[in-house]
């Protein structure tokens, strides 16, 4: 790998200074947003089931681009995409903070998506050219914290924002932090590339990924409507499946692919990138309905949620950092285990838990699962980087990244799309007695529970008032612990891969000469 020369070495100070500012912008951008969706629903009159796109459009995009922006930053300049990025990060942002529709404002969320996948490669990079050997550890170990923090800070500040400003403000907060990223990276960031990168990037693969992912979202929430949206959202499940499979013999003919198959054949590797899809999808499946279920059965206001969910964030952040420190003292293996164990205990406490309990009755399972969930992250990192040489960790890296947020999308959609049933179905049943009108269950169904009830009551006897109010909580609390409790077999999963992976990996690790380098840094 070759720098090119500049007249302004990098500063590497400055230079990690400019890339935490990155990671806690978009880090923070998940859960800042998650507490405002009911709220900013509200005001773009979308349903409960169309406000997974305010999540899952900005994890689309990441997922898709992340490991060919890598190439891109290779080829053609890490400062250069770096500064590119954070350009159309601002723009994007500013979208999203004037969108008038929940339409544009998923354009700019997949804009985000799009300048956060151009950022975080080409950051790394320029702290792995600007830092070496211990100290690299160091600063890329810095970046983990900074971001668990802006995670954890999160749901606070969007809760504040959205409940004292505006919804719009988070997202428009971004704009003067882009600017100092800017003024500062061009001041203190050498332009690096790599000299002999292959100038052929995977287009076609990108564009079939992203293509297959969305058709399965859009048919994930087709099929939450009747009628026949159901038949279409079959159809875009089916054509995704089949864009799946295209991808897979795409990628095996293509040179430069985003999915290397010499690193999935890495028994580790492969682990790591399986079991990262498989958290991500349940942790922000838990992340999306929690926020809606303390808005809409607890009755908290945006600012209220985020302070609930300060303590889930605030464990996940500590836990995620301390963990990597106690890879030195313990199997791998057996942290991943108890990892999912927590994770696993704390969802099937949850999804028992009494609703008449409240908040008070969820802090306990949300603690065991954030101190599930943030050691697992960091130790699937580890776990999957350890058999991959330094020179491969980028494109290693990207790829994990590339599971995970795809789990995530995935994970916010199928959230939607089972919440959505197991509600109607609890609702319908419910009110047996009191039929509702097709307008008036519509009505129940868009965010804002307050709102909507004293829609329906002002249709209602006053004699079913009341029965209307009991069938919607018992309804929507029944919904989110059915959910929960469908998923809690999902870290059992990952559990079992870990265990039989790990143990393939152990009895003979057959790897080919190039992999066999030293560990990468843990991101």
């Amino acid at each position: 790998m070759t720098l090119s020369s500049s007249s302004h070495p990098t500063n590497p100070r400055l230079a990690l200074l400019v890339i935490a500012v990155v990671f806690a912008i978009l880090n923070a951008d998940i859960t800042t947003v998650n507490v405002a969706l009911v709220t900013l629903g509200k005001d773009l009159h979308a349903d409960l089931a169309d406000l997974q796109w305010g999540l899952n459009s900005y994890m689309l995009a990441f997922a898709a681009l992340i490991v060919a922006a890598g190439r891109v930053a290779d080829v053609f300049g890490r400062r250069r995409c770096l500064l590119a990025g954070a350009i159309l990060f601002a723009v994007a942002s500013l979208l999203c903070g004037i969108a008038s529709t929940l339409s544009v404002l998923v354009i700019g969320r997949v804009l985000q998506g799009a300048a956060g996948a151009l950022m975080v490669p080409a950051g790394m990079a320029i702290i792995s050219n600007a830092y070496g050997g211990e100290q690299r550890a160091l600063a890329l170990g810095t970046l983990v914290g900074v971001s668990g923090v802006a995670q954890s800070m999160g749901p606070l500040l969007g809760g504040f924002l959205t409940a004292e400003v505006s919804w719009r403000w988070v997202f428009l907060m971004n704009l003067p932090l882009v600017a100092v990223i800017m003024i500062v990276a061009v001041r203190s960031i050498q332009e690096s590339h790599a000299e002999n990168a292959s100038h052929r990037i995977d287009i076609i693969g990108v564009i079939i990924l992203a293509a297959a992912l969305t058709s399965l979202l859009l048919g994930l929430n087709a099929a939450q409507s009747p009628d026949k949206d159901q038949v279409v959202g079959l159809g875009l499940i089916a054509l995704s499946l089949v864009s799946f499979v295209i991808f897979t013999f795409v990628e095996r003919r293509t040179d430069n692919a985003i999915l290397d198959g010499k690193l999935l054949r890495l028994p580790s590797f492969l682990c790591s990138c399986v079991a990262s899809f498989l958290l991500g999808f349940v942790f922000f499946l838990f992340l999306f309905i929690t926020a809606v279920y303390l808005q809409e059965r607890l009755g908290y206001n945006a600012l209220t949620a985020g302070i609930a969910l300060a303590p889930l964030s605030l464990v996940l952040a500590v836990t995620g950092v301390m963990s990597g420190r106690l890879t030195s003292r313990f199997p791998l293996t057996t942290l991943l285990i108890i990892s999912c164990v927590s994770l696993a205990s704390g969802l099937a406490i949850l999804s028992f838990m009494p609703a008449s309990y409240g908040y008070v009755g969820m802090v306990l399972p949300f603690l065991l699962i954030a101190a599930g969930v943030g050691p697992g992250f960091t130790l699937l990192n580890t776990a999957g980087l350890a058999a991959i040489s330094a020179e491969r960790s980028g494109q290693a890296t990207g790829m994990i990244y590339m599971f995970r947020f795809a789990g995530g999308a995935i994970g916010v959609s199928a959230a939607s799309a089972l919440h959505s049933a197991l509600f109607r179905r609890q609702l319908v049943f419910r009110l047996s007695e009191t039929p509702l009108s097709f307008a008036q269950q519509k009505l129940l169904e868009q965010p804002g529970a307050a709102e909507r009830i004293g829609q329906i009551d002002s249709g209602l006897p006053a004699s079913q008032v009341e029965q209307v109010r009991q069938a919607f909580y018992e309804s929507f609390a029944a919904a989110f612990t059915g959910t929960l409790r469908l998923n809690v077999i999902v870290p059992i999963a990952i559990a079992i891969l870990t265990m039989m992976l790990m143990m393939r990996n152990k009895e003979g690790t057959k790897q080919t000469p190039s992999m066999d380098a030293g560990p990468a840094a843990d991101l």
